[in-house]
């Protein structure tokens, strides 16, 4: 059985089509087709089944993918460990991050990287699918949520969630610089949607306080929250930089009950699969991200 028609197959299950596939692996369509036949034949399976104009997985094609996708990964695994033994170096590593996050912390720090370095190639992935995109290559994410116990990590630090409003707002010009989640009461109110951490961690924060706002807007989008707070229509909670004139404010909390406020944040780690051929290099590069956070005041001190 040949790799690349595996590879082929799970292009054609995540297109829906041929022709889309074909696109997307710049290959001419009939010869696509063709390879296609030929893993079927092999196989002596039928793996796709004509709907329309799109092909659809037969049950044996749906259990096939899982299982394919993870020879792929331990494929690209067996050959990249190959070429950093034989080599001495890695030559690239795929981090899965969500695009804030990428836009907030990876991509900076990629900037200072050399040309010793391994190349890191971001892949955009949602907060809580980080440890299946682990499993299905990615070599170490980035990420806030929920630590899976069965992954190594190196934290990160706590990155702010802070409030924005526009430099004509009360608070911006009174110079305002931190408030306690209660003193938003009564705000309309710019939120990630619950795809997001953050929005997880400041309801926890609204419930204890028992608190809600009388209206909300949700977008998914972190620097459209502080382009519509920079432009009056609300307070945006998130943890993008500032933005856009923007006026940031820390949002402070009660963590313990025992009335000592402290700012809400995000404890962010590196993880990665245990025994992964670049671990070490994985661990020094989490270790650098944390430094580069630090001196740039990205995170929180601890």
């Amino acid at each position: 059985m040949n790799f690349q028609r595996l590879q082929y197959f799970l292009a054609v299950v995540d297109a829906g089509t041929v022709t889309a596939a074909a696109e997307t692996l710049h290959v001419a369509q009939p010869a696509l087709s063709r390879q296609i036949k030929t893993l079927e034949r092999e196989l002596r399976l039928e793996l796709f089944e004509a709907q329309g104009n799109r092909l659809a997985l037969t049950s044996a094609g749906r259990a096939l993918v899982p299982v394919a996708r993870r020879l792929m990964v331990e494929t690209r695994g067996f050959e990249e460990a190959a070429t950093a033994l034989r080599t001495g170096r890695v030559e690239e590593l795929v981090a899965a991050t969500t695009s804030t996050t990428l836009r907030r912390i990876l991509a900076p720090f990629i900037a200072t990287t050399g040309p010793d370095d391994p190349k890191i190639i971001p892949r955009d992935v949602s907060h809580f699918d980080m440890s299946d995109s682990l499993r299905r290559g990615s070599d170490f994410a980035i990420s806030p949520a929920a630590r899976d116990g069965a992954l190594r990590h190196v934290p990160l630090g706590r990155v702010a969630v802070r409030a924005f409003v526009s430099a004509d707002h009360q608070w911006a010009r009174a110079g305002v610089t931190e408030l306690p989640i209660t003193g938003f009461a009564g705000s309309t109110a710019i939120l990630a949607s619950h795809h997001s951490v953050s929005r997880y961690v400041l309801d926890d924060v609204l419930g204890r306080a028992d608190m809600t706002f009388p209206e909300v807007t949700e977008c998914d989008d972190g620097q459209t929250v502080v382009a519509l707070a920079a432009a009056g229509r609300g307070v945006g909670f998130v943890t993008e930089g500032s933005l856009y004139g923007a006026h940031p404010i820390v949002v402070l909390h009660d963590p313990r009950s025992d009335g000592k406020l402290e700012p809400l944040a995000l404890p962010l780690h590196v993880a990665w699969i245990p025994g992964h051929y670049a671990e070490e290099v994985i661990q020094r590069m989490a270790h650098r991200i944390r430094g580069f956070l630090r001196a740039e005041g990205i995170t929180l001190d601890e």
